[in-house]
């Protein structure tokens, strides 16, 4: 072996070893199992345009596993509701189809509902498996989550759901749709949810985040087709998440309490592990 060979011999090693070494540093960076958990404390726990808190507070948090070579991942998310007074819809009291109303609807009659609210359930309790990967700056995230109301004495609240979720990293903004389905949404049939987001993160890591999203039902139990949308403002500091957000929706007199909607301002707090 020549000295131009060994040269090239020993800076092929050299390299070898320097990438051995990245790439062990990069594993240890990304564990293979990850594990995470988060909590929030919020002013309103507003879901779709919609309050599960009668407009008033609530705590929450939250466990995810990811196993990071392939992305799977799976978690468990809780949160307190409101389920003090009851719910249903009103009907055209000639045809009975569900109608809109307002003082001025004199056919409109109220059809209440056999479960109040939750109808026992005081928690929302979400387990959720799925499959997120990202290929170069474009995001794809396929899942299943499920809407499980602890003693709640009707089934139909339990509901299943499944989500694609496409993201692009484009540096000034990042845009991000979801196409969610259930087969049969709170008792009341299929229902799609389609969500359309954009965070813009702005100077002083402050992120700014648009939503949109639009509803459609097709059973009959009185849920009307809406869109809901939302501008909020967050930042880190000191270890924790910090929000304000303005939330608010269309279609706002098929709102029935404790389900209470309309325009409101949201304030959260939330740490993560």
């Amino acid at each position: 072996m020549n000295p131009r060979q060994l040269g090239t011999a020993c800076a092929t090693g050299a390299l070898l070893i320097a990438s051995l070494g990245s790439a062990s540093a990069r594993a240890e960076e990304t564990p293979v199992h990850a594990f995470t958990a988060n909590v929030a404390l919020t002013t309103n726990y507003m879901f779709r345009g919609v309050s599960q808190t009668g407009n008033g507070p609530a705590i929450q948090g939250g466990f995810d596993y990811s196993y990071t070579p392939i992305g799977l991942y799976a978690g468990v998310w809780a949160s307190n509701v409101d389920s003090s007074s009851g719910t249903g819809y009103y009907v055209d009291n000639s045809t009975g189809v569900p109608v809109l109303t307002d003082e001025t609807n004199l056919n409109a009659e109220w059809v209440s509902l056999s479960a109040p609210g939750y109808d026992g359930a005081s928690m929302e309790l979400d387990l959720k498996i799925g499959w997120a990967q990202t290929f170069d700056k474009l995001g794809v995230d396929l899942g299943y989550l499920r809407y499980e109301y602890p003693q709640t004495n009707t089934e139909d609240n339990n509901t299943n759901e499944f989500h694609l979720a496409l993201s692009y990293d484009l540096t000034y903004l990042t845009p991000k749709f979801t196409a969610n389905y259930s087969d049969n949404w709170y008792g009341d049939g299929e229902s799609w949810y389609y969500d359309l987001t954009v965070a813009v993160p702005l100077p002083y890591e402050v992120t700014l985040t648009g939503h949109y999203g639009w509803n459609q039902f097709t059973g009959d139990l009185g849920f009307v087709n809406y869109e809901d949308y939302s501008v909020a403002i967050s930042r880190e500091f000191g270890g924790f998440g910090f929000s304000v957000a303005w939330i608010d929706r269309t279609q706002t007199d098929a709102c029935v309490s404790p389900f209470d909607c309309g325009s409101t301002a949201v304030f959260t707090i939330s740490k993560a592990f």
